[in-house]
């Protein structure tokens, strides 16, 4: 399942293909055409994705965080779930401890998802410890991925420079293009640029292309920013490791 906070009409699209894009860097011979990516179906949880508004303290906002969190603790109780869960993470690279956006997801989200995944293992009363119901919870939890770029997921987008040269030529009379060569030449300053998409022509208006067309995913793996930190996480997790070989695995 993937989860954005991106409302536009391309979001879950976009993030599709980024998400294939870092599961090709886990594993190089994944099949993607052989994996399910989900968007959200329920209506309050989609409300409380959009806009940030898991993270607002508003009571006429609460049941929408309560049901995405039961979306996400239903998704990762499945054999093979997992959910990829987009947000940015609203400060450059270099000040990515201080995003408030991934401490309040630990804390409104992850704790309120690992409560709800507990309880629904304690309900098949198979005879679990207290402690063997804790290390299955946090086996599930570690099936909820936080896919964070800084400063946003145009940071990573525009890393795919030569489409987005492209598209300067074509549509914006060559405009930014000296951008985009300086950001090819130096990988690593693209996470550093406040509000990128502010920065250039292109905005926000491209991002499927710029994400399905090309995306030099090896390129930006080896810049070792954002990208390449969500990377080595999903590497850590070895039940994914082992889902993604089984694309492949039997023809």
């Amino acid at each position: 399942m993937l989860l954005t906070e991106d409302s536009g009409a391309k979001a879950f699209e976009t993030l599709r293909s980024v998400a294939k894009e870092l599961l090709k860097q886990v594993d190089e011979y994944v099949q993607t055409n052989k994996i399910s990516f989900e968007p959200v179906r329920n209506e309050l949880a989609l409300q409380s994705l959009h806009a940030n508004v898991w993270k607002s303290n508003k009571a006429k906002d609460r049941q929408k965080r309560v049901e995405l969190i039961r979306t996400i603790a239903t998704q990762v109780m499945l054999e093979d779930g997992w959910v990829l869960f987009h947000f940015d993470g609203d400060r450059v690279w270099a000040s990515r401890a201080s995003s408030e956006n991934i401490e309040k997801f630990q804390t409104l989200i992850g704790a309120g998802v690992r409560q709800l995944i507990a309880s629904k293992i304690a309900e098949l009363r198979d005879g679990s410890t207290p402690e063997s119901v804790e290390a299955r919870a946090n086996a599930r939890m570690a099936r909820l991925k936080a896919v964070v770029p800084f400063y946003s997921i145009e940071a990573w987008l525009f890393q795919n420079t030569r489409e987005a040269i492209r598209l300067c030529q074509e549509r914006y009379s060559g405009r930014d293009v000296e951008q985009f060569h300086a950001w090819a030449r130096d990988r690593t300053s693209l996470d550093e640029v406040l509000k990128p998409k502010e920065a250039v022509c292109l905005g926000a208006a491209h991002n499927l292309d710029l994400a399905s067309t090309g995306f030099p995913a090896r390129e930006v793996q080896a810049a070792g920013r954002s990208f390449t930190a969500v990377v080595e996480v999903l590497s850590q997790d070895a039940e994914l490791r082992e889902a993604l070989a089984r694309t492949y695995a039997y023809g």
